[in-house]
Protein backbone atom coordinates (compact mmCIF):
# COMPACT_ATOMS: atom_id res chain seq x y z
CA UNK A 1 0.00 0.00 0.00
CA UNK A 2 2.89 2.40 0.83
CA UNK A 3 4.83 1.48 -2.24
CA UNK A 4 1.83 2.14 -4.24
CA UNK A 5 1.25 5.39 -2.84
CA UNK A 6 5.09 6.38 -3.47
CA UNK A 7 4.95 5.52 -7.05
CA UNK A 8 1.70 7.60 -7.28
CA UNK A 9 3.37 10.68 -5.82
CA UNK A 10 6.24 9.95 -7.79
CA UNK A 11 4.49 9.85 -10.81
CA UNK A 12 3.28 13.18 -10.37
CA UNK A 13 6.53 14.93 -9.65
CA UNK A 14 9.09 13.26 -11.33
CA UNK A 15 8.52 15.72 -14.02
CA UNK A 16 9.20 18.62 -11.74
CA UNK A 17 12.76 20.35 -11.94
CA UNK A 18 12.76 21.37 -8.15
CA UNK A 19 12.40 17.36 -7.30
CA UNK A 20 14.85 16.29 -9.76
CA UNK A 21 17.99 18.61 -8.42
CA UNK A 22 17.13 17.95 -4.62
CA UNK A 23 16.58 14.46 -5.04
CA UNK A 24 19.67 14.16 -6.96
CA UNK A 25 21.65 16.58 -4.50
CA UNK A 26 20.58 14.34 -1.40
CA UNK A 27 21.51 10.67 -3.34
CA UNK A 28 25.12 12.35 -4.52
CA UNK A 29 26.09 14.29 -1.00
CA UNK A 30 28.51 11.74 -0.47
CA UNK A 31 30.08 10.74 -3.70
CA UNK A 32 31.19 14.43 -5.34
CA UNK A 33 34.84 12.72 -4.31
CA UNK A 34 34.06 9.90 -6.24
CA UNK A 35 33.08 11.51 -9.35
CA UNK A 36 35.75 14.48 -9.61
CA UNK A 37 38.57 11.70 -9.51
CA UNK A 38 36.51 9.78 -12.18
CA UNK A 39 37.20 12.66 -14.72
CA UNK A 40 40.20 14.96 -13.45
CA UNK A 41 42.01 12.31 -11.70
CA UNK A 42 43.70 12.75 -7.95
CA UNK A 43 45.58 15.11 -8.73
CA UNK A 44 42.50 17.32 -8.55
CA UNK A 45 42.15 16.74 -4.48
CA UNK A 46 46.09 17.74 -4.17
CA UNK A 47 44.73 21.89 -4.45
CA UNK A 48 42.33 22.14 -0.92
CA UNK A 49 41.63 25.69 -2.56
CA UNK A 50 40.31 24.56 -6.13
CA UNK A 51 38.86 21.74 -5.13
CA UNK A 52 36.66 23.60 -2.85
CA UNK A 53 36.05 25.84 -5.47
CA UNK A 54 35.07 23.49 -7.89
CA UNK A 55 32.46 21.41 -5.58
CA UNK A 56 31.21 24.94 -5.29
CA UNK A 57 30.50 25.42 -8.79
CA UNK A 58 29.64 21.79 -9.18
CA UNK A 59 26.50 22.46 -6.44
CA UNK A 60 25.75 26.26 -8.14
CA UNK A 61 25.43 24.63 -11.35
CA UNK A 62 23.35 21.48 -10.50
CA UNK A 63 20.53 23.90 -8.93
CA UNK A 64 20.96 26.71 -11.88
CA UNK A 65 21.14 25.06 -15.02
CA UNK A 66 19.92 21.50 -13.75
CA UNK A 67 23.57 19.41 -14.67
CA UNK A 68 24.14 16.58 -12.90
CA UNK A 69 27.94 16.13 -11.26
CA UNK A 70 28.76 14.10 -13.98
CA UNK A 71 27.58 16.30 -16.69
CA UNK A 72 29.26 19.20 -15.67
CA UNK A 73 32.50 17.40 -16.67
CA UNK A 74 31.01 15.73 -19.96
CA UNK A 75 29.74 19.16 -21.44
CA UNK A 76 32.86 21.33 -20.01
CA UNK A 77 31.16 23.39 -18.01
CA UNK A 78 34.56 24.40 -15.75
CA UNK A 79 35.20 27.97 -16.36
CA UNK A 80 32.75 28.48 -19.41
CA UNK A 81 30.10 31.31 -18.76
CA UNK A 82 26.60 31.04 -18.22
CA UNK A 83 25.27 31.44 -21.74
CA UNK A 84 27.19 28.56 -22.75
CA UNK A 85 26.23 26.26 -19.59
CA UNK A 86 22.34 27.46 -19.99
CA UNK A 87 22.09 25.93 -23.96
CA UNK A 88 22.31 22.58 -22.79
CA UNK A 89 19.01 20.24 -22.01
CA UNK A 90 20.55 18.80 -18.72
CA UNK A 91 19.56 16.18 -16.55
CA UNK A 92 17.51 18.03 -14.09
CA UNK A 93 15.85 19.96 -16.15
CA UNK A 94 15.05 17.62 -18.97
CA UNK A 95 11.83 16.02 -17.65
CA UNK A 96 10.24 19.73 -17.45
CA UNK A 97 10.29 19.20 -21.77
CA UNK A 98 8.20 16.57 -22.50
CA UNK A 99 4.75 17.77 -20.52
CA UNK A 100 4.95 20.67 -22.74
CA UNK A 101 5.65 18.53 -25.90
CA UNK A 102 3.50 15.29 -24.86
CA UNK A 103 0.18 14.41 -23.77
CA UNK A 104 0.94 12.44 -20.46
CA UNK A 105 -2.05 10.68 -21.31
CA UNK A 106 0.18 8.45 -23.81
CA UNK A 107 3.16 8.34 -21.45
CA UNK A 108 2.40 4.38 -20.16
CA UNK A 109 1.86 3.24 -23.99
CA UNK A 110 5.79 4.39 -24.33
CA UNK A 111 7.10 3.48 -20.98
CA UNK A 112 5.23 0.15 -20.52
CA UNK A 113 7.38 -2.30 -23.06
CA UNK A 114 4.65 -4.55 -23.56
CA UNK A 115 1.92 -1.90 -24.58
CA UNK A 116 4.35 -0.67 -26.85
CA UNK A 117 4.93 -4.00 -28.21
CA UNK A 118 1.24 -4.44 -28.86
CA UNK A 119 0.94 -0.95 -30.23
CA UNK A 120 4.06 -1.39 -32.77
CA UNK A 121 3.74 -5.23 -32.95
CA UNK A 122 4.30 -5.07 -37.11
CA UNK A 123 7.10 -3.30 -36.88
CA UNK A 124 8.51 -5.49 -33.78
CA UNK A 125 9.10 -8.44 -36.26
CA UNK A 126 9.65 -10.88 -33.65
CA UNK A 127 7.50 -12.81 -30.78
CA UNK A 128 7.53 -10.87 -27.34
CA UNK A 129 5.60 -12.41 -24.49
CA UNK A 130 4.60 -10.95 -21.05
CA UNK A 131 4.88 -12.24 -17.81
CA UNK A 132 2.56 -10.54 -15.38
CA UNK A 133 4.01 -9.82 -11.82
CA UNK A 134 2.06 -11.91 -9.54
CA UNK A 135 0.81 -14.40 -12.81
CA UNK A 136 -0.77 -17.21 -11.15
CA UNK A 137 1.49 -20.53 -13.00
CA UNK A 138 -1.77 -21.87 -14.54
CA UNK A 139 -1.37 -24.73 -16.87
CA UNK A 140 -1.78 -22.61 -19.87
CA UNK A 141 0.65 -19.93 -18.38
CA UNK A 142 2.99 -22.19 -18.13
CA UNK A 143 2.48 -23.81 -21.68
CA UNK A 144 2.86 -20.47 -22.62
CA UNK A 145 6.26 -19.89 -21.86
CA UNK A 146 7.53 -23.36 -22.58
CA UNK A 147 6.37 -23.27 -25.99
CA UNK A 148 8.00 -19.72 -26.33
CA UNK A 149 11.02 -20.79 -24.86
CA UNK A 150 11.13 -23.98 -26.60
CA UNK A 151 10.56 -22.06 -30.20
CA UNK A 152 13.91 -19.34 -28.99
CA UNK A 153 17.34 -21.32 -27.34
CA UNK A 154 18.41 -17.82 -26.09
CA UNK A 155 15.69 -14.72 -25.50
CA UNK A 156 15.90 -11.34 -23.48
CA UNK A 157 14.16 -10.93 -20.73
CA UNK A 158 13.49 -6.74 -19.88
CA UNK A 159 11.70 -5.09 -16.61
CA UNK A 160 8.32 -3.99 -18.01
CA UNK A 161 9.47 -0.68 -16.88
CA UNK A 162 13.25 -0.08 -17.10
CA UNK A 163 15.44 2.52 -18.91
CA UNK A 164 19.09 2.79 -19.34
CA UNK A 165 19.79 -1.24 -20.10
CA UNK A 166 19.03 -1.70 -16.49
CA UNK A 167 18.24 -5.47 -16.25
CA UNK A 168 18.26 -6.52 -19.09
CA UNK A 169 19.53 -9.87 -20.07
CA UNK A 170 20.27 -12.89 -22.16
CA UNK A 171 18.89 -16.49 -20.67
CA UNK A 172 17.41 -19.45 -21.98
CA UNK A 173 15.03 -21.82 -20.14
CA UNK A 174 18.15 -24.35 -19.22
CA UNK A 175 18.89 -22.16 -16.69
CA UNK A 176 16.52 -22.66 -14.29
CA UNK A 177 15.79 -26.40 -12.79
CA UNK A 178 11.82 -26.54 -14.83
CA UNK A 179 9.40 -24.29 -16.63
CA UNK A 180 7.64 -23.64 -13.13
CA UNK A 181 10.84 -22.20 -11.62
CA UNK A 182 11.70 -19.91 -14.42
CA UNK A 183 8.13 -19.01 -14.18
CA UNK A 184 8.60 -18.05 -10.17
CA UNK A 185 11.46 -15.86 -11.31
CA UNK A 186 9.82 -13.85 -13.76
CA UNK A 187 6.52 -13.34 -12.02
CA UNK A 188 7.76 -12.01 -8.96
CA UNK A 189 8.89 -8.68 -10.59
CA UNK A 190 6.91 -9.18 -14.31
CA UNK A 191 9.05 -9.47 -16.78
CA UNK A 192 8.52 -8.85 -20.90
CA UNK A 193 10.44 -11.88 -22.64
CA UNK A 194 11.71 -11.46 -26.28
CA UNK A 195 12.70 -13.16 -28.76
CA UNK A 196 16.66 -12.17 -29.18
CA UNK A 197 17.38 -10.54 -32.59
CA UNK A 198 20.02 -11.72 -34.74
CA UNK A 199 21.97 -8.78 -35.89
CA UNK A 200 22.54 -8.35 -39.52
CA UNK A 201 26.21 -8.08 -40.80
CA UNK A 202 26.22 -4.37 -41.98
CA UNK A 203 25.85 -3.30 -38.10
CA UNK A 204 27.28 -6.44 -36.56
CA UNK A 205 30.62 -5.13 -38.04
CA UNK A 206 31.10 -1.85 -36.24
CA UNK A 207 30.63 -4.20 -32.78
CA UNK A 208 29.74 -7.44 -33.50
CA UNK A 209 29.23 -8.38 -29.33
CA UNK A 210 26.34 -6.10 -29.55
CA UNK A 211 23.09 -5.45 -31.14
CA UNK A 212 23.96 -1.65 -32.08
CA UNK A 213 20.91 0.17 -32.08
CA UNK A 214 19.72 3.73 -34.03
CA UNK A 215 17.93 6.60 -31.57
CA UNK A 216 16.23 8.39 -34.03
CA UNK A 217 14.12 11.55 -31.71
CA UNK A 218 11.39 12.64 -34.28
CA UNK A 219 9.38 16.27 -34.01
CA UNK A 220 6.39 16.68 -35.49
CA UNK A 221 5.32 20.33 -35.99
CA UNK A 222 3.11 22.52 -38.51
CA UNK A 223 5.28 23.75 -41.46
CA UNK A 224 4.79 26.72 -43.29
CA UNK A 225 2.16 25.45 -45.51
CA UNK A 226 0.37 24.54 -42.22
CA UNK A 227 0.72 20.94 -42.87
CA UNK A 228 2.31 18.46 -39.93
CA UNK A 229 5.57 17.86 -40.63
CA UNK A 230 8.19 15.13 -39.24
CA UNK A 231 11.54 16.14 -38.51
CA UNK A 232 14.69 14.21 -36.97
CA UNK A 233 15.98 15.77 -33.60
CA UNK A 234 19.79 14.30 -34.07
CA UNK A 235 19.83 10.86 -34.09
CA UNK A 236 22.88 8.83 -33.17
CA UNK A 237 23.99 4.86 -33.38
CA UNK A 238 24.81 3.25 -30.31
CA UNK A 239 27.49 0.28 -29.60
CA UNK A 240 28.62 -1.55 -27.25
CA UNK A 241 31.70 -2.61 -26.10
CA UNK A 242 34.19 -5.72 -24.64
CA UNK A 243 31.60 -8.24 -25.34
CA UNK A 244 28.67 -6.09 -23.80
CA UNK A 245 25.49 -6.86 -25.50
CA UNK A 246 24.12 -4.17 -24.16
CA UNK A 247 24.67 -1.36 -26.53
CA UNK A 248 22.94 1.64 -24.30
CA UNK A 249 25.13 4.49 -23.39
CA UNK A 250 24.13 4.62 -19.69
CA UNK A 251 25.59 1.20 -19.74
CA UNK A 252 28.97 1.87 -21.20
CA UNK A 253 28.13 2.23 -24.59
CA UNK A 254 29.61 4.72 -27.24
CA UNK A 255 27.54 6.83 -29.50
CA UNK A 256 28.14 8.95 -32.78
CA UNK A 257 25.84 10.92 -34.40
CA UNK A 258 24.32 10.70 -37.85
CA UNK A 259 23.36 12.81 -40.27
CA UNK A 260 19.58 12.40 -40.56
CA UNK A 261 19.62 13.09 -44.53
CA UNK A 262 22.71 11.08 -45.66
CA UNK A 263 22.27 8.18 -42.99
CA UNK A 264 26.08 8.79 -42.56
CA UNK A 265 27.99 8.93 -39.10
CA UNK A 266 29.74 12.71 -39.45
CA UNK A 267 31.71 12.25 -35.51
CA UNK A 268 33.62 10.56 -33.70
CA UNK A 269 32.54 8.45 -30.70
CA UNK A 270 31.97 9.47 -27.30
CA UNK A 271 31.12 7.76 -23.60
CA UNK A 272 29.73 8.45 -20.75
CA UNK A 273 32.90 8.59 -18.87
CA UNK A 274 34.33 11.45 -21.37
CA UNK A 275 36.17 9.23 -23.76
CA UNK A 276 36.31 10.12 -27.39
CA UNK A 277 37.11 7.28 -30.09
CA UNK A 278 38.10 7.91 -34.03
CA UNK A 279 37.41 4.09 -34.18
CA UNK A 280 35.09 1.65 -32.33
CA UNK A 281 38.33 0.75 -29.88
CA UNK A 282 36.93 -3.12 -30.35
CA UNK A 283 36.17 -3.49 -33.72
CA UNK A 284 38.95 -0.45 -34.74
CA UNK A 285 36.12 0.29 -37.52
CA UNK A 286 35.95 4.33 -38.35
CA UNK A 287 33.04 6.24 -36.49
CA UNK A 288 33.05 9.32 -39.70
CA UNK A 289 31.94 7.60 -42.76
CA UNK A 290 30.29 4.95 -41.60
CA UNK A 291 26.86 4.62 -43.75
CA UNK A 292 24.16 3.21 -42.06
CA UNK A 293 22.38 0.12 -44.15
CA UNK A 294 18.85 1.02 -45.37
CA UNK A 295 18.71 4.43 -44.08
CA UNK A 296 15.48 5.60 -45.81
CA UNK A 297 13.54 2.60 -44.37
CA UNK A 298 14.50 3.79 -40.74
CA UNK A 299 13.65 6.59 -41.24
CA UNK A 300 10.19 5.75 -42.95
CA UNK A 301 9.09 3.21 -39.81
CA UNK A 302 9.98 5.86 -37.60
CA UNK A 303 7.86 8.41 -39.26
CA UNK A 304 5.16 5.92 -39.60
CA UNK A 305 5.45 4.97 -35.73
CA UNK A 306 5.36 8.89 -34.94
CA UNK A 307 1.98 9.36 -36.62
CA UNK A 308 0.66 6.65 -34.24
CA UNK A 309 0.54 8.44 -30.79
CA UNK A 310 -2.09 11.33 -31.28
CA UNK A 311 -0.79 14.36 -29.37
CA UNK A 312 2.70 12.99 -29.11
CA UNK A 313 4.89 15.87 -30.89
CA UNK A 314 8.17 13.85 -29.25
CA UNK A 315 9.51 10.36 -29.48
CA UNK A 316 12.80 8.79 -29.49
CA UNK A 317 12.34 5.48 -31.15
CA UNK A 318 15.33 2.52 -31.05
CA UNK A 319 15.95 0.14 -33.86
CA UNK A 320 17.91 -2.85 -34.42
CA UNK A 321 18.94 -4.12 -37.99
CA UNK A 322 17.91 -7.79 -37.66
CA UNK A 323 19.49 -10.49 -40.52
CA UNK A 324 16.58 -11.52 -43.08
CA UNK A 325 13.89 -8.92 -41.08
CA UNK A 326 15.53 -5.55 -41.80
CA UNK A 327 15.30 -2.32 -39.42
CA UNK A 328 13.15 -3.50 -36.69
CA UNK A 329 11.79 -1.75 -33.72
CA UNK A 330 13.54 -2.26 -30.36
CA UNK A 331 11.29 0.10 -27.93
CA UNK A 332 10.14 3.75 -28.10
CA UNK A 333 11.20 6.53 -25.08
CA UNK A 334 8.33 10.04 -25.06
CA UNK A 335 10.94 10.63 -21.96
CA UNK A 336 14.32 9.84 -24.33
CA UNK A 337 17.71 11.13 -22.81
CA UNK A 338 19.17 13.63 -24.95
CA UNK A 339 22.74 13.25 -23.27
CA UNK A 340 24.37 11.83 -26.37
CA UNK A 341 23.44 13.97 -28.73
CA UNK A 342 25.27 17.32 -26.78
CA UNK A 343 28.25 15.22 -25.17
CA UNK A 344 29.33 13.93 -28.40
CA UNK A 345 29.84 17.50 -29.66
CA UNK A 346 29.44 19.40 -26.43
CA UNK A 347 27.65 21.24 -28.15
CA UNK A 348 23.93 22.62 -26.49
CA UNK A 349 20.38 21.44 -27.96
CA UNK A 350 18.38 23.76 -25.67
CA UNK A 351 17.32 26.61 -28.25
CA UNK A 352 16.87 24.14 -30.72
CA UNK A 353 14.51 21.83 -29.21
CA UNK A 354 13.01 25.64 -27.55
CA UNK A 355 11.96 26.78 -31.01
CA UNK A 356 10.71 23.08 -32.38
CA UNK A 357 8.52 23.71 -29.11
CA UNK A 358 7.09 26.74 -30.38
CA UNK A 359 5.91 25.21 -33.73
CA UNK A 360 4.94 21.89 -31.71
CA UNK A 361 2.25 24.83 -30.40
CA UNK A 362 1.52 26.32 -33.29
CA UNK A 363 0.22 23.21 -34.59
CA UNK A 364 -1.82 22.10 -31.22
CA UNK A 365 -3.58 25.56 -31.58
CA UNK A 366 -4.29 24.60 -35.54
CA UNK A 367 -5.85 21.21 -33.92
CA UNK A 368 -7.89 22.89 -31.24
CA UNK A 369 -9.73 25.17 -33.40
CA UNK A 370 -10.02 22.28 -36.18
CA UNK A 371 -12.07 20.46 -33.77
Amino acid sequence: MLREYRRKIYKKIRFETWYRKGNYYWRKRDKMDEIIEKYKGPEAFEDRRYLRRLKRDMIRSLFKYGSYYSEYFLYDYEGKDPEYRASFITEGIRMSFYPRMNKRKNTDILENKYRTYKKFENMYKREVIRIRKNEDPTQENLKKLQEFAGRHGEYVVKPVYAAFGKAVRIENIAMYDSVEDAHEHYRKYGAVIEEKIEQGWEMARIHEGSVNTLRIPTVIIRNEKNEPEIRLFHPSLRMGREGSFVDNFSAGGISALIDPDSGVIYTDGADKKGHSYECHPDSKVKFKGFGIPRWEEAVAMVKEAAMMIPDNHYCGWDLAFARDRGWCMVEANCTAQMGAMQMVEKKGRRHELEDLITQMQEKRDCDEAVR
